[in-house]
């Protein structure tokens, strides 16, 4: 195992960790970071395209998804105000309109074909990086403004210490191939590493929570079904960001951290996980 890697995700971690419990959901400055990261994010992914030969929008995909987090983090701040209703429309106007005018680019092409592709390419970057990434916003702004990120934290410790429980268990048992076209060194064992990590992870929030997550009760039994259900998502969105970078034949989306890659590499299994939380969250859990 690489130390120096180790010790410098230990690091990013214990920071995270900390602003997390310490600063309130709701500061502006975590608005930076969130926008910053979508922001370089979806940059790196929009590279990825490029190195693929696939167009792509660039600096316009990159601004419309940052305004549409924006709203996502405008409509979380007044959903309890009263003026939901104005914050929604906006939030969906604004994804309406850059669905919309993303088509509406083509035009401005000679080359229908390539008008088309380029269509193509600025909507999946949009929807991969900042459309995913407003979950994330979601879960953090949750708990309510004025309070600590703690579901964002739970979050993030269920969904990273799974991935360091399936690369544990994987390196020295792994046999079993999980998807060998896609990412050879992924197995089945590394995903069972992967269940444990985070069943650990829920026993120990429920532990020291009280049986709380943010604002609502958690049992056992959600516990249990997340300790499912967050490795095999996130696990899904670690393969995703594979197949990408496979298929351009590029190794890390950025080698901004050392041996950490790039934004992308970090959260591509948050980017799903976020969703799954969310949605379990507003039906199941409320």
């Amino acid at each position: 195992m690489d130390n120096k890697r180790t010790i410098i995700g230990l690091i990013i971690g214990a920071i995270i960790i900390l602003l997390l419990c310490l600063v309130p959901a709701g500061n502006i400055s975590c608005l930076l970071v969130l926008l910053g990261m979508c922001g370089m994010g979806t940059w790196e992914f929009f590279g990825l395209l490029k190195a693929g030969g696939l167009p792509a929008s660039k600096k316009w995909g990159m601004s419309v998804g940052l305004i549409f987090v924006t709203a996502t983090w405008v409509y979380m701040l007044k959903s309890g105000s009263g003026a939901n209703d104005t914050a929604q429309a906006m939030l969906w106007s604004v994804l309406l309109l850059a669905v919309v005018t993303v088509f509406f680019r083509i035009l401005a092409y000679p080359n229908m074909r390539a008008g088309l592709d380029n269509a193509l390419g600025t909507l999946l970057g949009l929807m991969y990086v900042p459309f995913l990434w407003s979950f994330f916003v979601r879960i953090f702004l949750i708990g309510g403004p004025d309070k600590p990120a703690m579901t964002a934290l739970y979050l993030l410790l269920c969904t990273k210490l799974s991935d360091a429980g399936g690369y544990f268990i994987g390196s020295r048992f792994g046999k079993t191939k999980l998807s060998p076209l896609i990412s050879p060194k992924k197995s089945w064992e590394g995903m069972l590493g992967s269940v444990i990590f985070c069943l650990i992870v829920n026993l120990a929030w429920l532990f020291f929570s009280g049986g709380k997550l943010g604002n609502f009760d958690f049992g056992w039994g959600h516990g249990l079904a997340l300790s499912l259900l967050f490795p095999a998502v996130g696990t899904t969105g670690d393969l995703v960001e594979s197949m990408f970078k496979r298929a351009v034949d590029v190794k890390d989306s950025n080698s901004m951290v050392y041996g950490l890659g790039g934004i992308l590499d970090m959260i591509d299994s948050v980017l799903f996980n976020a969703p799954l939380l969310y949605i379990y969250i507003v039906f199941i859990l409320s």
